[in-house]
């Protein structure tokens, strides 16, 4: 139902407006010059193809194609050690070629990878079909020289998961969990973001098929509506300015380094924190593509 209705987001917007100048006409009633104005823009937005009024969403050719090849497979048992981050038995699991795949796939779309995300949340969330992939996946895929623009920190992960939850509605995609051998400070490059981001992930002991293991846990969910896409409910990671601002914050422990959300609307990018900032453009500008 969700992808039914997506690419009618315009009519959310043109039934407003086309009240407003169904309004106009009445007041330009007795105006000859305005007349033919007011029709006209009420008829275009009323009879617009909902394509034209439609948010900026992205041709994903490559990207459908790697999930075809994932719908071929049947789920895994979850360790049981997992299962809580799972949030489910069984669930699909990437090896090293896959995210590979994923990220060659995301570089062929010219996609960012927060947009990527958004696809392949989607995905889960049709499917109620949790997914993850290991630490050793991610780090094959990340010595084949990706540059992954502006995302979550993917370095020095013990576990990746995305699980649906069928108790949410609404706008909720999915739990995004991640699991860090470690706490650390990972700093984007300058032209990327003049800022970086703090992982404080809680310590969590579990096990896997490895044996016990202890790992940082940072947990955010993924929301998706008809113009908008927003990552919300941050916990165990958090943003600093550089500069001034960074200064700042560094020195005055009352000065929150809080990262409370990233909106993806219209191809811009906003990042609510305590300082608020927006990148204008985000998803067609090349730096913050996916690329090699």
């Amino acid at each position: 139902m969700r992808s039914a209705f997506h690419g009618y987001a315009g009519f959310r917007l043109a039934l407003p407006l086309a009240w407003l100048s169904a309004r106009a006409l009445s007041l330009a009633w007795f105006s000859a010059r305005s007349l033919p104005l007011a029709w006209l823009s009420a008829a275009w937005l009323v009879l617009a193809p909902p394509g034209e009024l439609k948010a900026f969403e992205p041709a994903t050719p490559h990207l459908d194609a790697f999930l075809a090849g994932l719908e071929q497979r049947e789920p895994q048992p979850v360790p049981p050690g997992l299962r809580a981050f799972a949030g489910d038995s069984t669930a699909l699991r990437l090896n090293g070629a896959d995210v590979i795949d994923m990220f060659t796939a995301a570089e062929q779309d010219t996609l960012t990878l927060l947009r990527v995300n958004v696809v392949l949340a989607r995905w889960i969330a049709e499917r109620n079909l949790p997914l993850y992939a290991g630490g050793e996946a991610v780090d094959e895929a990340l010595k084949q020289g990706f540059s992954l623009g502006l995302t979550f920190p993917l370095h020095h992960i013990s576990y990746l998961f995305f699980s649906p939850d069928t108790a949410r509605s609404g706008d909720f995609l999915v739990h995004i969990r991640a699991l860090y051998d470690m706490n650390y400070t990972f700093r984007f490059d300058r032209d990327i973001l003049n800022a970086d981001v703090i992982v404080h992930g809680a310590e969590t002991s579990y096990t896997d098929d490895g044996g016990p293991r202890t790992s940082y846990l940072v947990k955010l969910e993924l929301h998706d509506e008809l113009e908008w896409a927003r990552y919300t409910d941050f916990e165990g990671l958090s943003g600093r300015k550089r500069g001034v601002a960074g200064f700042f914050q560094r020195v005055f422990f009352f000065i929150p380094k809080t990262l409370d959300g990233l909106e993806l609307r219209d191809g811009h990018l906003k990042i609510k924190a305590f300082i608020d900032q927006n990148i204008e453009d985000f998803e067609r500008l090349e730096r913050y593509h996916v690329r090699r």
